[in-house]
């Protein structure tokens, strides 16, 4: 089952938001629908599981109540999920969880019923058919390759086919046309991705890169202190996630959540001017907050010999969850250890907060969903790198199959992960580098290999032209097709003398590296060069 459909025209990504996008043009449609109405159209039947399809908050808050396990609530609040709110404001949960994409599964049920009763048009987009209806049922696919490492001798443009990959990628072309594209390896005007380079980042893979580097590690800061800091692969991550979720998520979703950003923000400015004041920020009779950091709360105890901090990134999760006791704390996914240690001094700052909040009128400018991008990793020389080393944990997730779905705890920070389909991990690798030859079995099955050779139509000089071609027939006949010379060498070339210097310079120290011990082979295709000069 493909993982793209059409609501109606909307074009969204997975089954839950299929779902979702049906319930949400549902209620537009149907402006003063109460939550009572919403259920009778939508009931429990509908959904994937014993809890049901929808919830409100109520709903969530009396399970609660009534002592039932959270993994309930979990299903409906989870992370990253969506909240649609009716024109009373109550806010309303849909399950997460969607069972078998077959012709008697869940999600095919749901479907049918929205076009069967609700009269909904839901397509399935394929890549390669186009659109599909969704009661087809012998549905390909989407195939979208994100790991590709583009491979071949030096001089044959693997650098500059980098470019051009990521330039036809966005202009929207299918794999079949980007593969044979860059497989023809035919000459095109020097790519230029500076429009999108804020998308892009480049790294050079070595023997001493480490996962620290990669992913996340502990590096000494400007003041001489150790810190965690996330690596480049981590932080591009995160950037393609933050715009794959703003793309995905509705309006009315995006709003509530800069809403819950902006009374953050007011929050600590509260904070901070109760500090100035009175040098302290009492969040119980006998804890208080002494100062303002740039990711936390630092706070301290009557009697403690030391301070703690409160992080950001738990209290607005915390906040989220409606973590009001140390019980609700403890049952929140991906909080830190600290926050379930200290739930008891977090509750009471949430509670803080929930004062806080309810003395705000906050207004927000109108906000719109994001374009989805795509975001691009591109690793030059993979093979000269640690693989198992700098991936780590993570070598699993990087399959296309893997991304947005399957996640890890990292080993510092102690955060789940996932990495996002909107990222593009492409690597190039020179194949006469003996290291080649130690490449972990992992990299080689989690990417798309195209193997780039030179073209020597390219190269206009015709004595240039002449010479590689006799260069590279001997090249292969005594080592292998591998080691063939790239036509980037002889492409600027517009004199005999400038014929000279490349032959004299840049071609024979490569070819003694080549035949190194073996003087006879070396002697014999230096002839070649010898008898053009």
């Amino acid at each position: 089952m493909a993982n793209k459909y059409k609501v109606n025209g909307v074009e969204v990504v997975h089954k839950v938001n299929t779902v979702i996008e049906i319930i949400r043009q549902y209620i537009e449609k149907n402006k003063n629908i109460n939550y009572k109405q919403l259920r009778q159209t939508f009931p429990d039947k509908l959904g994937s599981s014993g809890t049901g399809l929808l919830k409100s908050e109520k709903d969530l808050e009396s399970w609660e109540q009534d002592g039932r396990t959270s993994k309930r609530e979990k299903r409906f609040k989870i992370k990253d999920s969506e909240i649609l709110i009716l024109e009373d404001g109550t806010k309303i949960y849909v399950s997460s969880q969607w069972g078998d994409s077959g012709e008697e599964g869940n999600f095919m049920k749901f479907c049918k019923y929205a076009e069967d009763k609700l009269k909904f048009n839901i397509e399935t987009i394929d890549s390669n058919e186009g659109i599909t209806h969704i009661e087809n049922n012998g549905m390909q696919t989407i195939f979208n390759i994100k790991n590709i490492i583009l491979y071949g001798s030096p001089g044959v443009g693997k650098t500059h086919n980098t470019k051009k990959l990521i330039s036809l990628i966005e202009s929207g072309k299918s794999d079949k046309e980007i593969f044979e594209n860059i497989k023809n390896n035919e000459f095109t005007d020097v790519v230029d991705i500076n429009d999108i380079k804020d998308r892009v980042k480049f790294i050079t893979f070595h023997q001493s890169f480490g996962y620290e580097d990669f992913i996340e590690g502990f590096r000494p800061n400007d003041e001489g202190n150790i810190e965690l800091e996330d690596g480049v692969f981590k932080n591009i991550c995160d950037e393609a996630r933050i715009n794959f979720i703003r793309s995905i998520k509705y309006k009315s979703t995006l709003e509530y959540d800069e809403r819950q950003e902006k009374l953050f923000e007011l929050f600590i400015d509260e904070v901070e001017n109760e500090i100035d004041k009175n040098e302290k920020y009492y969040i119980n009779s006998t804890v208080y907050i002494t100062s303002v950091e740039g990711d936390a709360f630092r706070y301290q105890g009557t009697n403690w010999k030391n301070s703690q901090r409160m992080k950001f990134d738990d209290i607005k999760l915390i906040w989220g969850h409606s973590g009001f006791t140390r019980k609700d704390i403890k049952n929140i996914p991906n909080i830190s250890g600290l926050a379930i240690q200290h739930a008891t001094y977090f509750a009471y700052l949430s509670s803080k907060l929930l004062e806080f909040s309810e003395s705000q009128n906050i207004q927000i400018s109108e906000i719109e969903k994001e374009e989805q991008k795509n975001f691009y990793l591109v690793i030059d020389e993979i093979n000269r790198g640690n693989i198992s080393k700098i991936f780590g944990e993570l070598i699993t997730l990087i399959e296309e199959d893997k991304r947005d779905t399957l996640e890890v705890t990292l080993p510092y920070s102690k955060k789940s992960f996932k990495i996002p389909s909107n990222l593009y991990i492409i690597g190039t690798m020179n194949s006469t580098d003996k290291s080649i030859a130690l490449i972990d079995i992992a990299l080689r099955r989690r990417f798309t290999f195209l193997k780039m050779k030179p073209n020597s139509d390219l190269v206009e000089n015709v004595k240039a032209k002449n010479i590689m071609e006799q260069l590279n027939g001997k090249i292969t006949e005594t080592l292998g097709a591998d080691y063939v010379l790239g036509h980037s060498y002889f492409m600027k070339i517009d004199s005999d003398d400038d014929l000279d210097f490349v032959l004299e310079y840049k071609i024979k120290p490569l070819l003694e590296e080549y035949f190194y011990g073996d003087e006879q082979g070396l002697k014999n295709i230096l002839e070649i060069i010898n008898e053009s000069i």
